[in-house]
């Protein structure tokens, strides 16, 4: 036997060790670079879905808690004592609510989101419209601001345009009245809705307000008509009561809730709003009588009457055009045995109607404005939009606001619980501006937007990935950003403005692991109103899969 061994038979294990650690280093590297990475999340650009840095407020009325962008509160140079607005989005949007002092605010400062990234393997795992994937940034691929991470849009090989805050696209050499709407997946637009207003959260003290305000309060989103005001039983209570089995129905204040792609994460920042028609509605009833209940949504808007809802004991959804009065299409479904409580849950988007009732998928009806298909063009004449105007200014001629939505109700008595409205993301239209090129990859691009000339769509190669992100009149993606960096010729023999090769693509966000951090001592005075402390304490409650 071998003396040394004799005498120390783990000599030889620090060498195991060493070994052990150097093959866990080098797996642990292979499985960084090809299969799964962490990023961190520093912009607001892709809200609500993804927050950067922010700041979590809550409306003084209601207790209605939302994320408002921090990034104002820095960028904005105020002194510690000064004071920044705050809503209560749940009562109105108008008018603030509250004042907070920004050095209290910068210190409740919290971090943004930290995501795990799976890497795109091609033939295997290729990227796939509405990913929300991880990209170097091509105007500036080496720099600073080098991994961007917004929503894929456009894929090779097609023609893309923005209208009505919806995506078209078609073959590459496509006309625009050849394109056609590309609709979400409902995992996908589940997550994407954005909250505008719940009867959950109806202000505690009406009076108390209303001095804050110093007006009246206008109310809740939905109000009964004038002439049934004295039959409902309503005001500020969280269930609204019709007493018997008479028609009755609910009207959206439009004047008071006006429905635009405002978004409170937005509210320290100004930025436009246009109005919206792809929204979710819904609200969860109790009739006294199930077997005769019945309820739907009626919405008007872009020359169509949506109707869906339970009516003679089916489900049904419907598309009448305004302008000749004829069904465009229609659908029913059966439902299933009456019970006590029916949710009912209504979607128009991407001009499709979504009918769910008892959390169960009834109904998934795409429709078409004319009998050809629905082209760009025929979606913003339909929204009210001067084309010729458009061109010249797509920011300054908006769609027009939806003509009416309603609840209808008839057959029994009931009581309303937790009705919501919710919108769709609006990807706006906009012009391009010096601030958001990077002079020195060469001469700046002027003129509208990409993909926002219905005459002129964007074309994208063999290659090319278009982005945008979600919180979009606060993203600096696509749209915008105009000529890569020049090392990118050199390097992959790439130059096309506005898009991203597919060399640029890291992976897919796959979920955010770690959200939001806060500061290490977080409630406590700092000497420095402004400072920020050491960000290590996770929001635990966050952890989601992303979308």
């Amino acid at each position: 036997m071998n003396q040394v061994d004799a005498a120390n038979p783990h000599d030889g294990d620090w060498i195991d060790t060493l070994q052990g650690l150097l093959l866990a280093f080098v797996v642990a590297m292979v499985f960084r670079g090809f299969v799964l990475e962490g990023f961190v999340i520093p912009t607001g650009s892709m809200a609500p879905t993804l927050r950067g840095d922010h700041v979590r407020l809550r409306g003084i009325n209601t207790g209605y808690a939302y994320d408002a962008d921090a990034g104002p509160l820095f960028e904005s140079g105020a002194a510690p004592t000064a004071k920044a607005p705050i809503t209560d989005p749940m009562v109105t949007r108008q008018f603030p609510m509250s004042e907070g002092e920004v050095g209290s605010l910068r210190r409740q400062s919290v971090g943004g989101d930290r995501v795990l990234v799976l890497k795109y393997i091609p033939m295997l795992f290729p990227p796939q419209r509405w990913d929300v994937p991880v990209f170097k940034n091509p105007p500036d691929p080496v720099g600073d601001t080098q991994n961007y991470i917004k929503r894929l849009v456009g894929l090779p090989n097609e023609s893309l345009v923005l209208a009505d805050g919806d995506v078209f696209t078609g073959t590459f050499d496509g006309q625009p009245d050849a394109m056609r709407i590309q609709r979400k997946p409902e995992v996908v637009q589940r997550a994407v809705w954005q909250p505008v207003w719940r009867s959950d959260w109806m202000p505690v003290d009406g009076k108390r307000m209303e001095q804050t305000l110093r007006r009246s309060w206008p109310g809740p989103a939905f109000k009964p008509i004038e002439s049934e005001r004295g039959e409902w039983k309503w005001g500020d209570r969280r269930d609204w009561m019709w007493p018997n089995a008479a028609p009755t129905q609910l009207q959206l204040d439009a004047k008071a809730w006006p429905l635009t792609d405002w978004n409170s994460y937005n509210a320290w920042r100004r930025v436009p709003e246009f109005p919206t028609s792809d929204l979710r509605v819904s609200g969860a009833f109790q009739p006294s009588d199930p077997a005769k209940f019945e309820a739907w949504v009626q919405l008007v808007s872009r020359g169509v009457k949506v109707t869906a809802g339970v009516k003679s004991g089916e489900a049904f959804a419907s598309v009448t055009s305004m302008a000749t009065g004829n069904s465009i299409t229609h659908a029913t479904a059966a439902l299933s045995t009456p019970v006590s409580l029916v949710a009912i849950d209504v979607w128009h988007v991407d001009q499709a109607v979504w009918l769910f009732v008892n959390g169960k998928r009834l109904i998934e009806m795409p429709y078409e404005l004319k009998a050809s298909g629905t082209s760009p063009l025929d979606r913003l004449s339909a929204a009210g939009i001067d084309l010729e105007r458009y061109v010249q200014d797509p920011v300054g001629n908006k769609p027009k606001s939806i003509e009416s939505l309603e609840w209808k109700f008839g057959g029994s008595a009931f009581v309303a619980r937790n009705l919501r409205i919710d919108r769709d993301l609006y990807y706006q239209p906009g012009s391009l501006l010096a601030g958001n090129q990077v002079m020195t990859n060469g001469p700046l691009i002027v003129g509208r937007a990409f993909a926002c000339d219905p005459n002129h769509p964007a074309r994208l190669g063999p290659n090319d990935y278009l982005m945008f992100g979600d919180n979009s009149p606060a993203s600096r993606d696509g749209r915008y950003w105009g000529r890569p960096h020049p090392i990118l010729k050199s390097a992959i023999n790439f130059d096309a403005p506005f898009v991203v090769p597919g060399e640029l693509l890291v992976g897919k966000a796959w979920c955010v692991y770690f959200p939001a951090t806060f500061p290490l001592g977080a409630g406590l005075t700092l000497s420095d109103p402004a400072a920020r402390s050491t960000r290590i304490v996770p929001n635990f409650g966050s952890l989601r899969f992303i979308r």
